[in-house]
This record gives structure tokens, sequence and C-alpha cells, in this order.
């Protein structure tokens, strides 16, 4: 089943282009739709496969926002209230960031215990006691912190104690229970399927060349397909600049002289395989090195991030042998019985975080004052955080004229969670066209431990079929994706089987 050309959209008007399908931009076009707009939805690449996919996979719940001020005294917390209270609205936008994932998109997350170690000479146990008696008066939402400080003869519960225990500064632990998302990427390709039921256009593989303002105040925008090199030309009255790392590049197909918006930073973080007894438990701690995370997903453990300016383009960011060194030092520093080699680290990725010039966290940019009125740029903000910026932007562009259309009723569920790779061919009605669409973003099989040389055969002998692709083109294709998990991933998946063999559904994404 082939993409239909992007020169079907030729000589079209739309409300609004968003640019960028990842967290913000598929939950922004879920919601313009939704509203009765005429929605163009367009990525470079495919949904959720930029930033979103490389995100921590973490819904926090507020600790994070407070962190900053625990161990202050009252004197500093009075002299710096205004710090503070941007602490606590921080800290109540992830809590209802928190409680809408878990009750809208309940197939798409998952409840894990989280533990933050105590040590001698750090903020205190009874200072984070304090912090989660705020949050709950902040409000949960209904989906509680089940707070616990452990006590000596309680740690047993705790999977990570027996590797705390041997630093001599180690004290305690308190646990909670948040959220991880197992499969943002997932997210991201519902939500542009929903906008598209919805009367959206969604198309993946689909970039911006250039944008001119027309003589009504609206944009021009000349589109491009970057795996057949076809072109369109569309009108639109409000283009919504949501490309995260590559706000900037798209700014610039506007004007060359368009002030820069991002201040980017790289992230790397490294898979490894626990104990099965970790399996439904993180740990999250404060260090001389910044934050550390180690958070439960599909089977393994994700252990990040590193954070470190960048100045290139987002999408040569690589992990390197050094940065993963330096996890594994971390780590093993933290929790020395742990004990982990370079042998152990199952892949590692690395990410290009979209922050904001000059400000933390998430802000709108309206490029009306850069002489580029119907432009509107976001900066910041996380895949926890993107319905509330879509609802955010909904109200803006509800502020500058009137949907086109009638609001539509409420979401569908539009896929079975359940479902594996093995569903390659039902994959093309939600435009996979690479295998890498299907085993990380519609199926999510590569992201877990069983994912191997014979399921990538399996799949591509599936999505050659689904295309109407001869042999040479499916070995083509699975080398390209070797090369890119090789060189986006630091995985080697070993020899090709000799013989292709179907994929059950027992390997389908957890949910």
């Amino acid at each position: 089943m082939s993409e239909p050309s992007v020169e079907l959209l030729e000589g079209r008007s739309f409300d609004v282009l968003i640019v960028g399908a990842g967290a913000n931009g598929s939950a922004t076009a879920e919601a313009l739709a939704r509203a009765g707009y005429l929605v163009l939805l367009v990525d470079k690449s495919d949904f959720g496969s930029g930033t979103t996919s490389r995100s921590s996979r973490m819904l926090h719940c507020g600790f994070r926002s407070l962190e900053g001020a625990a161990g202050k005294s009252l004197w500093q917390h009075l002299t710096q209230l205004p710090d503070r209270l941007k602490l606590l609205k921080s800290a109540r936008e992830q809590l209802a960031a928190r409680a809408d994932f878990a009750s809208v998109m309940p197939a798409r997350v998952r409840p894990v215990t989280i533990a933050i170690p105590l040590f001698r000479g750090s903020v205190g146990g009874w200072q984070i006691d304090m912090a989660a008696v705020l949050l709950s008066l902040l409000g949960t939402g209904g989906f509680p912190l089940d707070y616990r400080r452990l006590k000596a003869h309680e740690l047993a519960d705790l999977p990570f104690a027996d590797w705390l225990r041997q630093r001599q500064d180690f004290t305690g632990a308190v646990t909670f229970c948040d959220y991880v998302f197992d499969w943002p990427e997932r997210i991201c390709v519902d939500q542009a399927m929903a906008a598209e039921q919805l009367g959206a256009c969604v198309r993946n593989y689909t970039a911006v060349e250039t944008m001119f303002q027309s003589s009504d105040g609206g944009w021009t925008v000349a589109l491009r397909d970057e795996i057949d090199g076809t072109k369109a030309t569309v009108a639109v009255r409000l283009v919504l600049n949501l490309a995260g790392p590559w706000i900037d590049k798209v700014t610039q197909t506007a004007s060359s002289t368009a002030p820069q918006r991002i201040a980017a930073s790289k992230g790397v973080q490294i898979a490894v395989a626990l104990p099965e007894r970790f399996q439904d438990h993180g740990l999250v701690a404060a260090t001389d090195k910044g934050a550390f995370v180690c958070i439960p997903s599909q089977g393994l453990h994700l252990i990040g991030a590193t954070n470190s300016k960048f100045t290139g383009d987002p999408s040569d960011a690589v992990a390197t042998e050094d940065e993963i060194e330096n996890l594994l030092a971390r780590t093993n520093a933290l929790l020395p019985g742990a004990g982990l080699g370079r042998a152990d680290v199952r892949y590692a990725i690395a990410g290009v975080r979209p922050g904001s010039r000059g400000s933390p966290g998430r802000v709108i940019h309206d490029h009306a004052a850069d002489g580029l009125p119907g432009l509107v740029s976001v900066t910041g903000g996380t895949v926890a955080t993107s319905r509330q910026t879509a609802q955010s932007l909904r109200r803006l562009v509800a502020r500058r004229f009137k949907a086109s259309r009638p609001a539509k009723g409420e979401r569908l569920d539009l896929l079975d969670p359940k479902r594996g790779a093995a569903d390659a061919p039902r994959f093309a009605v939600e435009h996979a066209r690479t295998i890498a669409d299907v085993v990380f973003r519609r199926g999510g099989e590569a992201w877990t431990t069983h994912f191997d040389a014979q399921m990538l055969q399996a799949t591509a002998d599936a999505l050659g079929r689904s295309n109407g692709w001869d042999p040479a083109r499916t070995d083509q294709a699975i080398a390209a994706f070797r090369a890119e998990l090789d060189k986006y991933y630091r995985r080697d998946l070993g020899s090709a089987p000799s013989e292709p063999s179907e994929i059950s559904r027992s390997t389908a994404c957890p949910s």
C-alpha cells in the first residue's frame, strides 16, 4: 500500500499548518481538528521519531520541581518567594499532566514505584515528607502518590536497597507512585491518527521547503516528500512551528534573519537489563553531576541522562562511547552493588532538548514581533505536558479566527495496544513507510529485549509484501535499518536468519 502523493495537496487551503508531529504537534493537531479547524500536520521524518522518542519516559509527579526548594530555610523561602511560586506552579502542572495522561491514555502509561535514596549530609527525609504533603495539597487528580518513607526493616521491599547499602552514607529511602510511558512514539501516532479521523490531513516524511507571507496575511508554503522528492504548495492562515530542536531551521524558511529561539542541549540514556525484581521499580536521585534517573521501560531500565550543550544538527546527535562510560560510572558510584559494565548496555540513545533561550520551561513565541505575523513557535515543554500545550495553542488559535467546521465529538480508541509487528501491513494505514516506522513507532518491538534478526526479517518481509517490494528492495530496507540501529541506538542484532519466520502476537509491545 503506497502513501498518497504529496502532489495531491497542490493548491489546497488549510486553517492551520502544524510543522512537527512529535508530542506537542500531534496533540495540537488532534485538539484543533476536534475543535473544527482544517489542519495540515507534517513532519520531515516519522511521527514521534525526534525528541519524543528520546524522552525519559517518565510522567513526573512534581517532586522534580520541588527538589530545588528542599533543604532551604524559611528565610530563603520568603526572600525568594517569586521563584518558589513558580516551582509550585510547575509542580501543579505536572500533577495535572500526570492525571490527564493516566485517565485519557491508560493503555499507554503504567504505574511504577519510584525510590529516592537518602544520604547523610544531603536533603533529609522530613524535608521530602513536607514536599509530599505539599503535592497532595496541590491535588493529584485521583491518582495518589502512595508516598512512604521506608523504615530500616522495610528496606527489604526495595530492590535497589542491596546496592545502596554498600555506600557508607546511605540512611534510607522514600518511595512514591509515578507513571511511565513505555512507548511515547505510539502516543504521537495515536494522536496523529485521531486528528486524521477527525478530518485533519497528516503526512510524515514531508518537509517545509519555503514559507512566504501571502497578501491576505496568511502563508504560502512549499512542501517536499523526503522519500520520493515530489512537491506541493499549500495556503494556510496560521503556521504553528512545533518542530522541537528544528524550530529555528523551520523559521528560517520564512526569514533568514529571524532570531534564534532554541537553547539546545543533548541528553544520552543507556538501556540495561536488571534482575526481574526491579521491573516495576525505578530510582531518581540528585547527584553532584546532576539529576539521575533509572526508569523501567519495555523489560529494560533506561538510565540517564547526561546534559551537555549542543550546537549541531539534531539529526546527527548520537551517544558516544565516552558518554556511555560516563553514565556507567555515575550509576556504579550511586549504586555500588550494581557493577554495570559496557557489556550490560543493550542500547544507547541521544536526543536534543529544545530548550528556550533565556527562559526555563515552555515558551510560546509570536513571531509577529519578528515581522512574521501568523507564525507561532513553541520551545521547551515535555511529553508529559504536551496535552496542556495543545490546549493553550487551541485557545490561541480560537482568539484569532473561528473554526471552519463544527466541533467534533469524543476521541475514538484507534488501536488495540496488544497488536504487534506481525501486523506490519495493517500499519500502512497509519502511514508506516520504513521498517523503523513499524518496529519502533507502530509495533514497538524494537525497544524490547526479544527483538532480534529473525523478527527484523519477518517484519521486512511483511512490509515488503504490503508495499510491493521485490527481494532486492527488501534487503535494501533491512540494510538501512541495521545502519540506523548501529548509528543511533548503538545496537547490533547479529546475523540474519537463513529462513524468516512469522512473528507471533506474544511479541507485542506491552501496553
